[in-house]
């Protein structure tokens, strides 16, 4: 087998794909800068600085008494979201909207539990077609790893 080296990124002289890089880790924490609360929440330059790699987070899946379609939102803590015409009000600032590609248009169901999610990192509001908004976003690119 030959090995190709082309800047930063090898090829295989047999056709396979590289391994993709391992995932960065970054935990809720490290989100938003601190700043006194009149100032509002202000993304981290860690934050910006992974948009668009791949990142590994561990959370828990929030229960939603209307849960969203294609995905699911992962927070630091176990959390009960109860909408009632609130929309995503009851998450936490810091909430992620995990977007589950095999599950486009499909309610998922609680998974209890801490998850482990590894996919793209995407940041900036966006509203899905039943209306939930997003700020910060991971794209799975494998299936979800339960870690109990």
């Amino acid at each position: 087998m030959h090995v190709l080296a082309l800047g930063t990124v090898l090829l295989l002289a047999t056709g396979a794909k590289p391994e993709p890089p391992p995932p960065e880790e970054i935990k809720f924490a490290e989100f938003f800068d601190p700043a006194p609360a009149s100032r509002g929440l202000k993304p981290s330059a860690r934050l910006l600085e992974l948009e668009g790699k791949r990142i590994k987070m561990v959370g828990f899946m929030a229960q939603m008494e209307v849960p969203p379609k294609g995905g699911f939102y992962l927070c630091a803590h176990p959390v009960f979201s109860g909408e009632s015409g609130g929309g995503t009000a009851d998450l936490p600032p810091d909430a992620v909207f995990v977007v589950v590609p095999s599950a486009a248009g499909k309610a998922l169901e609680l998974v209890r539990g801490p998850l482990e999610v590894t996919g793209v990192l995407e940041i900036g509001s966006r509203v899905d077609a039943d209306g939930f908004v997003s700020r910060i976003r991971i794209v799975l690119d494998k299936s979800l790893e339960v870690n109990r």
